[in-house]
């Protein structure tokens, strides 16, 4: 009887050990690496959150630029009739001498802040917008046409000349200049 007991006793611990060492090895280890896992997937994530919570500030500064920068534009953009009236004289003194205008366009400079605008400008003012020309045409034509440009009503003073001839062009000469067209603001 005690032998059967023991032997019992015996098997019984056998049997219950094996369950905890499947439990432990088999469902346990399974549901661990399942964990480890979500656990390295959680990790992951954490960090790429944690690259583009880094990237957020270099993203704002960009922003702040791009908007400084939109302000700037936005300041330096002549936003008055008589400055594209003295643009479109420019042009029609060019096409009425026959000269072919490759580019025509306001040179942007930085006035950014604004506040400097407001504290310089007085109420009556002149304003200078500087253009860059580039066109082709003869030395005649070039030199008529920027006599002309001088007899304007408004005030235009030519800068940076620059004449260089063009072979493939029939021997024209393309000229490069910086035109500063120069109006009057009332009450600005």
């Amino acid at each position: 009887m005690n032998r059967n007991i023991f032997f019992s006793t015996l098997i019984a611990l056998l049997v219950i050990t094996i369950g905890w060492f499947y439990y432990t090895v088999v469902v346990a280890g399974t549901r661990i690496s399942e964990l480890d896992s979500e656990l390295n997937a959680i990790n992951q994530r954490f960090n790429e959150l944690a690259m583009v919570s880094e990237s957020y500030e270099e993203f704002k500064q960009r922003f702040i630029e791009k908007v400084a920068d939109f302000d700037t534009l936005k300041s330096v953009i002549p936003d008055n009739q008589e400055y594209a009236t003295a643009l479109e004289e420019i042009r029609q003194i060019a096409e009425r001498h026959k000269l072919q205008i490759i580019s025509l366009a306001p040179i942007l400079t930085d006035t950014y802040p604004a506040l400097y605008i407001e504290l310089t400008i007085p109420k009556n003012h002149v304003e200078c917008y500087p253009v860059q020309l580039k066109f082709y045409g003869d030395f005649l034509t070039i030199g008529a046409f920027l006599d002309d440009l001088l007899e304007l009503e408004t005030l235009v003073n030519i800068a940076n000349l620059k004449l260089e001839t063009e072979t493939e062009h029939g021997g024209l000469l393309t000229c490069e200049l910086n035109l500063y067209t120069y109006i009057f603001i009332e009450g600005a």
